[in-house]
């Protein structure tokens, strides 16, 4: 089996050690030219213990180059002819609008940009694709630029343009279930060269909007909204040798809060994180907030196109913090909302925003530097129907990890399960580490820790074409990164 290569790329401001010893240096000069003055009168000893203040102030400055921060968004709503990926069928309407939203940051001379969007998943292809995009709009490395899709299941999945990323498998499995690829459906074909053109237009509007920011960070608990669908069950002892038959999520007796057939829950990450980025005024540029939830609230009831719920909780969250509300989707193969419907929609979406809005009450200023970005390529294994449907015998899979001080977003591609994130997150050298799903590349789909498969289910199924290893490889490969960005970090 290979092993997951090492780093292949690191980007960043370099390391300048004078500048972090500026302020000792400075002290070590006050404190050794003290005894020595021969004016060291009462008057003259109080001067200089008040500039001392100052000495480090000044110095302090001069350690702390500016972040700036730029949000903005633009419309990739497809026309209703596209079909729809569930059914085969046309959309036909709009429930709501879809949208790519843009943060980049800039500080000394790096820039990184991270691109999120209402779509089901990313593809390597549209990766590459926005990568060269808008790496060569904003003059930046396209890997700098993060891509993360909400998975909302009422929007398209993304786009295939170039053959061969992913062996002789194309298209995701799932786009293609109940009808053929849609590259020569002319509205499909306008809307691919459309999601491309938001990309680049999002990116540069924020980028131009760009300001000297500050970032503050919350958490706040939603876990009353969140349901892990695959509860643990035991391993030996119930009558009769099996459970009863489970109450399925459509039959109206059904509660997310009670367990049946003896079975225990499943893991969950109950936060809802918020990163504020804040202009010198004070006011919000944007919000990123992040939660692990599959987003089918309004699917499978309604076929329109729709953001699902986290397009309404952008909206609500904009409405009460400001600025632009970008969702990033956490790693939430498992984890689904307590209910479904337009209703439990709507309730979603405002819980999320007073959550958030008391999170933000109570939240911690962060240091900004530096800014760094760093990827590493990991050659996943397949399992034998992995195998047949991509002709490979390992998939080649990107773990990217862009960090502002002690704020850490790692990308990971596919639907990483939720013990997944945690892994990485604990064991991250960064205090404020977000991990990502639905990013860079559908990867190899659904993915779990080592031991997940035996228990069985869709996710661990057909779903998943790795090998049971392939999540410890993936967690490995992410701590790698941090680890060698965190390297750069200077140490004081």
């Amino acid at each position: 089996m290979k092993q997951a290569r090492q780093v292949i790329d690191l980007s960043g401001p370099p390391v300048n050690s004078s500048r972090t010893e500026l302020l000792s240096v400075r002290l070590f000069l006050f404190r050794a030219l003290y005894p020595l003055c021969p004016y060291r009168s009462p008057a003259m000893r109080l001067r200089l213990l008040l500039l001392l203040p100052l000495v480090a102030l000044a110095s302090a400055a001069e350690t702390a180059p500016t972040l700036r921060a730029g949000a903005a968004r633009a419309d990739i709503t497809p026309e209703t002819s596209v079909l729809n990926w569930v059914s085969g069928k046309p959309y036909g309407t709009v429930l709501d609008p879809l949208f790519v939203q843009a943060l980049v940051l800039e500080q000394e001379g790096t820039k990184a940009v991270i691109l999120r969007y209402d779509l089901t998943g990313i593809s390597e292809s549209l990766r590459e694709e926005v990568r060269k995009a808008v790496g060569a709009a904003l003059a930046l490395p396209g890997e700098n630029v993060m891509l993360n899709a909400s998975h909302s299941h009422s929007a398209p999945w993304s786009p295939i343009y170039a053959d061969s990323l992913r062996g002789r498998e194309r298209d995701n499995w799932w786009a293609i279930r109940f009808m053929p690829a849609q590259n020569n459906h002319p509205p499909f074909k306008r809307w691919m060269d459309r999601l491309i053109a938001a990309s680049v237009e999002a990116a540069k509007q924020a980028l131009a909007s760009a300001r000297p920011a500050t970032v503050n960070l919350g958490r706040v608990a939603v876990g009353e909204y969140l349901y892990n669908r695959r509860p643990r069950a035991p391993a030996w002892g119930l009558a009769g040798g099996k459970a009863p038959p489970a109450i399925p999520a459509s039959h109206p007796d059904w509660n997310a809060e009670i367990l049946q057939g003896g079975a225990s829950f499943g893991p969950m990450d109950r936060t809802l994180a918020i990163v504020s980025f804040r202009g010198a005024d004070n006011k919000t540029i944007a919000s990123l907030y992040h939660v692990a939830l599959h987003a089918v609230s309004i699917y499978p009831s309604n076929p329109a196109i729709s953001a699902d719920w986290p397009g309404a909780a952008s909206r609500a969250i904009a409405s009460v913090l400001g600025g632009e509300a970008l969702f990033l989707q956490g790693c939430a193969g498992d984890i689904t909302p307590w209910k479904r419907g337009e209703a439990a929609n709507a309730t979603l979406a405002g819980g999320l925003a007073t959550k958030a809005q008391l999170a933000m009450r109570q939240s911690a200023a962060l240091t900004t530097t530096p800014l760094l970005a760093g990827r590493a390529i990991v050659d996943l294994p397949l399992t034998p129907a992995g195998k047949e449907r991509t002709g490979l015998d390992v998939l080649e899979t990107e773990i990217q990890v862009i960090t502002c001080g002690p704020l850490a977003f790692v990308a990971l591609p596919g639907e990483p399960l939720t013990d997944v994130g945690t892994a990485i997150r604990e064991k991250s050298p960064f205090p404020q580490t977000l991990v990502l799903g639905y990013s860079n590349g559908d990867g190899i789909h659904y993915v779990g820790m080592p031991g997940e498969k035996a228990r069985g289910g869709y996710e661990m199924g057909v779903a998943g074409a790795g090998t049971d290893a392939a999540g410890g490889l993936i967690v490995d490969t992410a701590l790698r990164v941090l680890r060698s960005l965190h390297d750069k970090v200077p140490k004081k």
